[in-house]
Parts: C-alpha cells; sequence; structure tokens
C-alpha cells in the first residue's frame, strides 16, 4: 500500500528537472522526490487534505491515540 502525506501550505520547489508547485492539502506520495526535498511541507496528518469552506468543529483538535505504543503503558483506568 502507498503511503501517502498531505501539503501544509503552498509553495515552489526548486527540482533538478525544474520548479514544481505544491498546493496546500494536495496528496503525494511519502517517497516522492519533492517530499524527500521539503519534508517540512508536508504531513501524514489526513486533515490537510480536507477541502471545506467553513472550518468543520474540532479541525484544531489533536489526533489522539486509541491504545499505547509497543513498550508504553496506558494510564487510563477503568471505572
Amino acid at each position: 500500500m502507498i503511503s501517502v502525506v498531505y501539503a501544509m501550505g503552498t509553495q515552489v520547489v526548486e527540482t533538478g528537472s525544474g520548479p514544481v508547485r505544491v498546493v496546500k492539502g494536495s496528496h503525494w506520495p511519502a517517497d516522492d522526490p519533492v517530499v524527500r526535498q521539503v519534508p517540512a511541507l508536508f504531513s501524514d496528518d489526513p486533515r490537510w487534505g480536507m477541502l471545506y469552506t467553513v472550518e468543520p468543529d474540532g479541525y484544531d483538535a489533536p489526533i489522539e491515540t486509541a491504545s499505547a505504543t509497543p513498550g508504553e503503558r496506558r494510564t487510563a483506568r477503568r471505572a
């Protein structure tokens, strides 16, 4: 399966084969040479790929992880 990242802004990136225009919200393969050249311009957060006319509720909320990462213990307790 291909890994996808999303542009967090619009910028022209100079490459060896000429300028490439990256548009905010556009989807790019994570291993693309432009992504590797300017990794700070991209995020794997899918909210950057959303189109909207009014910012939806929760758009700026951090994404939570449902489970602990390997070797990490969760601090939440069942009631």
